[in-house]
């Protein structure tokens, strides 16, 4: 398939995305659109009145025949004006909705992808979608029931005028295929570089989204004019775009101009011979050339739509595209529920390899009994973070299961999961929110007594307190003015409140010092009491915590049992450690 047939394809796609909204709230659509066609009626009918008050002038049969015509014209105008308010309103009404329906649903789509996708679709290419590809087709749908109306009228008007006078009826039709030909063309020119134009707007948006993310690092190392290079090639790329456009508006748009003139000026040159003939009156010829004066605007507005509609329906397939991707970690048909239990977690032959690189895991067989705590030990890329991140379903197994307390994980809820599998990530990640309202994020429903526990057992509670505003302190974005030590025990205490089953960390205690790394772990011997705990280790003193080590080779496990039983019969432990332990220090 060529990409012009490609991008055509994308474009039906859009379009039907398109029809499919309007028809989803066609209600409101069907009030706008009934408001255009009252103003519609209207436009008919006032160029017909106007011609009978004119025959009536010239006639000379008197006033008392023309007033009742002023009159309706009066009426005319008023209804008009209550069509055209309907016609915006509910017309802008159809679009915000739409608007604001689909970027919610973008948003709960985004949620419910699973990691893989994340891995591979970039935040500003996300961003793009929820702003300038809504944004352009809420545009389009803004416009749709006045063009709608506008082809009703066109058509309305063409019967009108054949009757008029058939000859210059027809001679004003030809208007319109020419004008809906021209559309067509240029809709066909300027496809290819609707679809590049939102693509490069996505671009530049994660350019943008990377350098405010990373700052700290853009600003530390350097980096601001190599940044803003990045942004500037971007911007290079939708200048070309939205120039390729601005060129075929360029050559088209006059002729939307041009041949409505075209047309004038041919029933003005005919029509003016035929009222000389007689072949029709005076105000029959001032009604045609209202009714074609009525025409034109909207043959324009048309006419823009028409240009326009292919941006939109390159944004509007873009959006489709995302809706329509498949989360890979789906909710089971018929759900069971977990046991009662300590929370065993157990893994039978599992193989996991992510979607674009080589197997992760092979074969791994693993009984984590309920209530005790494991290390994971093993190199960078031995699959330590991934073992733990395959028990809440972050990713499912290639081959396998995995079991807590007896039940497949993927037999469960999400919900219900994640709500006994809490993590600890390793990088702390913070709402721009009070420190309460993060520690909350492990349970909503967490009473102020709760909260204030688990911040104590992560050793949070003091430096909380310190603060003026204590609990109610509203950190920065990603928790920017909190240490780092800081961000973790609050991280720490995210997942203490949750009251978990099963709690993973994820190298947590990474970005504290020792003395503070010692006061959590002494608090971490009471969150682990009685609960299947697995921690991702470099550290020896963390070790000391768990009951058992799990040290993993090239994505298997190898060896299993204490710290010290390891360290005795595994060389290769050791100098994994040992490794570890110099590229902390």
């Amino acid at each position: 398939m060529s990409e012009r047939q490609s991008r055509l394809g994308d474009l039906n796609v859009g379009i039907a995305l398109l029809w499919r909204v309007l028809v989803r709230y066609r209600r409101i659509a069907a009030v706008s659109i009934g408001g255009a066609l009252i103003w519609m009626s209207m436009v008919v009918w006032v160029p017909y009145l106007v011609g009978r008050v004119i025959d009536a002038v010239v006639s000379g049969s008197g006033m008392s025949n023309v007033w009742p015509l002023l009159g309706l014209i009066i009426v005319a105008g008023a209804i008009q004006a209550i069509g055209i308010s309907l016609r915006r309103y509910y017309g802008f009404k159809v679009s915000y909705r739409a608007e604001a329906d689909l970027r919610n649903e973008i948003f709960t789509h985004i949620q419910r992808m699973a990691f893989s996708f994340h891995d591979v679709t970039s935040t500003g290419e996300l961003m793009a979608r929820a702003s300038s590809d809504l944004s352009q087709l809420r545009l389009i749908l803004a416009m749709a029931p006045i063009t709608l109306a506008n082809l009703v009228m066109f058509f309305v008007v063409t019967v009108v005028l054949v009757i008029i006078d058939p000859v210059l009826g027809l001679t004003a039709a030809l208007m319109v295929p020419a004008l809906l030909l021209t559309s067509g063309r240029f809709a066909s020119r300027v496809v290819g570089f609707s679809f590049d134009l939102q693509q490069r707007l996505s671009e530049l948006s994660h350019v943008v989204e990377e350098t405010v993310s990373g700052i700290e690092v853009v600003k530390s190392y350097g980096q601001q004019a190599q940044q803003q290079k990045r942004l500037d090639d971007k911007a290079e790329t939708i200048y070309d775009a939205a120039m390729g456009m601005a060129k075929q508006r360029a050559i088209y748009r006059p002729l939307f101009e041009i041949i409505p003139a075209l047309g004038t000026v041919a029933v003005l040159l005919i029509g003016g011979i035929r009222v000389v003939d007689g072949a029709m009156t005076f105000g029959e010829f001032v009604s045609f050339t209202q009714y074609l004066a009525t025409m034109v605007l909207p043959l324009m507005i048309t006419g823009w739509f028409f240009a326009n509609l292919p941006r939109s329906a390159a944004a509007a397939s873009r959006i489709d595209a995302l809706l329509a991707t498949a989360p890979e970690i789906s909710e089971p048909r018929r759900p069971e529920h977990l046991k009662p239990g300590q929370g065993e977690v157990r893994f039978n032959s599992v193989s996991f390899a992510y979607p674009d690189g080589a197997s992760v895991l092979k074969d791994v067989n693993l009984v984590i009994p309920g209530g005790t705590s494991v290390g994971l030990v093993g190199a960078t890329g031995s699959g330590k973070s991934t073992i733990a991140h395959l028990i809440p379903r972050f990713y499912d197994v290639v081959q396998g299961s995995i079991t807590i307390d007896g039940v497949d994980v993927r037999e469960l809820r999400l919900d219900e999961l994640r709500s006994e599998v809490a993590v600890v990530f390793q990088e702390s990640y913070l709402f721009s929110a009070s420190i309460e309202e993060n520690i909350r994020v492990g349970d909503p429903m967490a009473s102020d007594d709760r909260v204030r526990s688990a911040a104590r057992l992560a050793k949070a509670h003091e430096f909380i307190c310190e603060f003026a505003d204590g609990y109610a302190t509203v950190v920065g974005e990603r928790g920017s003015t909190l240490s780092g030590g800081q961000r973790q025990r609050v991280s720490l205490a995210r997942g203490v409140v949750r009251d978990p089953r099963v709690l993973i960390l994820d190298d947590a205690t990474s970005s504290v010092d020792a003395i503070v790394e010692a006061e959590i772990q002494e608090a971490l011997k009471q969150v682990m009491a009685g609960r299947t705990t697995v921690i991702i280790a470099h550290r020896t003193s963390t070790l000391a915590l768990v009951d058992n080590v799990v040290f993993i080779e090239d994505g298997r496990v190898v060896a299993f049992g204490s710290h010290d039983e390891l360290l005795e019969t595994v060389p290769r432990y050791s100098e994994v450690l040992a490794a570890d332990m110099g590229a902390i220090a």
